[in-house]
């Protein structure tokens, strides 16, 4: 447990798996050739290590935490010029691995669509500047391939720090 006031932070053991169907989804692909599907199963078998992931609360509430490592960023960044394709492939593997993780844990988030973000308290602010992922005054997180949502699940829109402007909304609908 945390010291009075403040969170306790827990280390997670993560093992995605791959889930094909979401990666094509991401990598907008409805066939995959050879090529792109070596690169993905190539980037996911160096990058699982990579991973990190870290349960922030209390008593049962929460927040769930995950971040692939600075080194993936900057290797996915540094291929958008030389190969775009690429890089996009490798893009949408990072963003397969964290939702992987986000579903295995929050299994909610597949039939909601949607892993909420957090309004963010001076509590939960200052333990993600301790973990090493601090929040932007932007709402969002100082890593590319990062999420934090509400754990254990509290819903989707409703309560999402994001849903005036995200174009996903019931509200960003209207």
């Amino acid at each position: 447990m945390g010291t009075k006031g403040a969170p306790a932070i827990e280390t997670l053991t993560l093992d995605p798996y791959f889930d094909l169907e979401l990666f094509m989804l991401l990598s907008q692909n409805k066939r995959l050739d050879t090529a792109t599907a070596e690169l993905a199963e190539e980037c996911w078998r160096r990058w699982h290590d990579r991973m990190q992931g870290r349960r922030i609360g209390n008593q049962g509430q929460g927040y769930l935490l995950l971040w692939l490592e600075e080194s993936v960023e900057r290797e996915v960044n540094s291929t958008w010029d030389e190969a775009p394709s690429r890089a996009f492939t490798m893009n949408s593997v990072a963003q397969s691995m964290l939702m992987a993780v986000v579903r295995e844990y929050l299994p909610e988030v597949g039939g909601s669509g949607c892993a909420p973000v957090p309004k963010p308290t001076p509590a939960l602010k200052k333990a993600l500047k301790e973990i090493g992922v601090p929040w932007n005054d932007n709402a969002t997180l100082a890593r590319q391939y990062a999420m934090l949502t509400p754990f254990p699940f509290k819903g989707s829109c409703g309560i999402c720090y994001l849903k005036e402007e995200c174009p996903n909304s019931e509200r960003g609908k209207g």
